[in-house]
């Protein structure tokens, strides 16, 4: 009986998926960080600003995302698609690149005082076209395929943000200090990838190895200077 008991536990122990750990790290930023985001396709003219006031360099940190891709070695079990929050303040959302999984559920909450008109450009069939009312919440899926979707108000060409669907769970937002942190990462070889603002950063692939075990695996990434993006949506 002591033998069989064993056997089982033995066969218990191997059939049991591998606790997942945390991948946390801090970004590098290149010195000089580019004055605004690169400059997208647009048919209004931008704000004036105001001549007294100083030139406040763009903080590159709010349209960053980390994300980690599963080597070709590496197999594991995908969880279900989760629902994110993406709130919109004013003219603008608490973040301008917000990312979501492959078929996770979007959902904005109004906090400002307008009504804006909400539309997917080169989607209209996404959202419904109806005023977004204060203190009313937008739920939908940005779509099923990897990439960015961009979403604007009609009634104010200023209002935008992108939605990035990304094709991997796994994936973080830094903080103000360029701090990230991506739990439940199964254990394996991972891919470490940057995107900024319109594409990935284009930058050598970067490889870690999260060990079995409840355990935190730390890195520093460090960012090209001059930011350059690869084409396409790799």
């Amino acid at each position: 009986m002591h033998l069989r008991s064993l056997c089982v536990a033995a066969v218990l122990a191997m059939a049991a998926p591998a606790a997942a750990g945390t991948v946390s790290g801090k970004l590098e930023l290149p010195p000089g960080p580019p004055e605004r985001p690169p400059v997208r396709g647009k048919a209004f003219v931008d704000r004036t600003p105001n001549p007294l006031t100083p030139v406040r360099p763009v903080d590159p940190l709010p349209s960053i995302i980390i994300a980690l891709e599963p080597a070709p070695t590496t197999q594991y079990t995908p969880p279900p698609p989760a629902a994110v929050i993406w709130d919109l303040l004013g003219e603008s959302f608490t973040r301008p690149v917000f990312p979501v999984r492959v078929g996770g559920e979007v959902l904005i909450r109004n906090k400002g005082r307008s009504s804006p008109v909400l539309v997917a450009a080169g989607q209209p069939q996404l959202l419904v076209r109806k005023p977004l009312n204060p203190t009313a919440e937008l739920l939908f899926i940005p779509g099923t395929a990897p990439g960015p979707v961009e979403i604007v108000d009609e009634t104010s060409p200023h209002l935008r943000g992108r939605l990035v669907v990304m094709p991997s769970p796994f994936f973080a937002v830094p903080n103000a200090r360029g701090e990230f942190e991506v739990p439940a990462v199964p254990p394996g070889e991972w891919v470490i990838k940057v995107w900024y603002d319109t594409g990935w950063i284009d930058r050598p692939d970067e490889r870690i190895t999260v060990p079995a075990g409840d355990k935190k695996t730390e890195v520093t990434l460090k960012l090209p200077a001059r930011w350059p993006i690869k084409a396409g949506r790799e």
